[in-house]
C-alpha cells in the first residue's frame, strides 16, 4: 500500500516527539532513572535548532496521527577513498507505532531519505538497527558492519 510520504518541518515537533518517545519506550531506552521531561525538552530543542538544516523528517499521518517517522542527520568529515565528498547522513528514528505496522511505511520512508540524500550529494549513509528493523535496512542494500565503537563522555 502507498501512503503519503511527507517532509515534517517545525510545526510537527510535538508530533514527532511522540512517537520518538514511544521508540524509546519500547527499545527501554526510557526507565525510572530517565527524566523524560529533560529528554523531551532537550529533543524538541535539538529538533527545533535543527530542522531544515542538518537534520530532516519525514512522516506518514493516518487517521491525523503521525504514524511512522524518519529522520536524517547530515554532516561532512574529511573525505576518504570511498566518499571523496566526506558528505555523510545518520539515519534515525525509523519507527511505526504499533497500530500501524505491516504496511510498508518504514519501507516508504526509507525511501524518502534514501532519494533526499542521493539528491544532496550524500555517498555515505549509516545507522544504528533494532533486530526488527534489520531485515528492512539488508532488503534495501546496507551491510553490517562490526568494528564501530563508541564512548560517552561525562
Amino acid at each position: 500500500m502507498d501512503f503519503q510520504v511527507v517532509e515534517l518541518d517545525k510545526k510537527a515537533v510535538d508530533d514527532f516527539w511522540h512517537l520518538r518517545k514511544e521508540l524509546f519506550l519500547e527499545l527501554g531506552e526510557i526507565t525510572t532513572e530517565t527524566d523524560v521531561e529533560e529528554l523531551e525538552s532537550a529533543s524538541k530543542k535539538y529538533y527545533l535548532d535543527h530542522i531544515g538544516k542538518d537534520l530532516l523528517n519525514w512522516g506518514i499521518r493516518q487517521d491525523r496521527h503521525l504514524a511512522a517517522i524518519g529522520s536524517l542527520c547530515l554532516f561532512s568529515r574529511i573525505p576518504y577513498q570511498e566518499n571523496l565528498t566526506g558528505q555523510e547522513g545518520y539515519i534515525l528514528n525509523i519507527f511505526t507505532s504499533k497500530n500501524y505496522r505491516k504496511q510498508g511505511m518504514a519501507n516508504q520512508i526509507l525511501d524518502a531519505i534514501i532519494d533526499e540524500a542521493k539528491k544532496r550529494g550524500v555517498r555515505r549513509l549509516w545507522l544504528s538497527s533494532s533486530d526488527q528493523g534489520k531485515p528492512i535496512y539488508l532488503n534495501k542494500g546496507f551491510r553490517e558492519k562490526a568494528n564501530e565503537m563508541e564512548l560517552f563522555l561525562a
